[in-house]
């Protein structure tokens, strides 16, 4: 049986080894201003990051934590260049090592969160996983693209058009041909 333990905000350094052998359960919200790298990566954060941190020992006694995360936030569209909301959302388990000679002998089914001191960095780890959760390329909805929607013409009507006005690059040539055997 789990005991949780509720706080508004979550708490920056825990002992994530006592909390996974008691099997506790942190709930909270994340101080924007102590996650500098979420914050460069997005145009905006919109909404608190709220978290809940599920410790315990899985079957083969290895201490684990599951991250659940969430946030809006506003990424910028790279195909019109406008800011865009981006529901951000994490949901993964990670095993506790103190080392990364010891996270290389886990499963592939797990990732390591190392730590090597008896405190951990629970921000660090959300901001993190939700780094990690970031698209690498980020698009509106093509209904919703400003660039796709203030052109009344598509991609291939466009090439159409413009294939059809430009005459044949051998054109010029056959001109300076016609034009070499005119004069003799």
């Amino acid at each position: 049986m789990s005991i949780s333990v509720k706080s508004k905000a979550l708490p920056q350094f825990i002992d994530p080894r006592r909390l996974s052998a008691h099997g506790k359960i942190l709930n909270g919200h994340i101080d924007l201003n102590l996650c500098d790298r979420l914050q460069e990566a997005v145009v905006e954060i919109s909404t608190p990051i709220s978290s809940n941190l599920s410790f315990y020992v899985e079957d083969q006694s290895r201490k684990v934590v599951r991250v659940k995360s969430s946030v809006t936030v506003k990424i910028m569209c790279q195909r019109c260049l406008v800011a865009m909301p981006l529901c951000l959302e994490c949901d993964t388990i990670l095993c506790i090592v103190w080392t990364e000679d010891e996270a290389n002998t886990l499963p592939k089914h797990l990732d390591p969160w190392i730590v090597e001191e008896d405190k951990g960095d629970a921000i660090q780890l959300v901001e993190d996983e939700l780094l990690l959760a970031l698209p690498f390329v980020a698009y509106h909805n093509e209904d919703k693209c400003n660039s796709l929607t203030s052109s009344s013409n598509t991609d291939a009507d466009y090439l159409d058009n413009n294939i059809k006005l430009k005459r044949s690059p051998f054109a010029v040539l056959k001109g300076l041909k016609n034009n070499n055997f005119d004069d003799q």
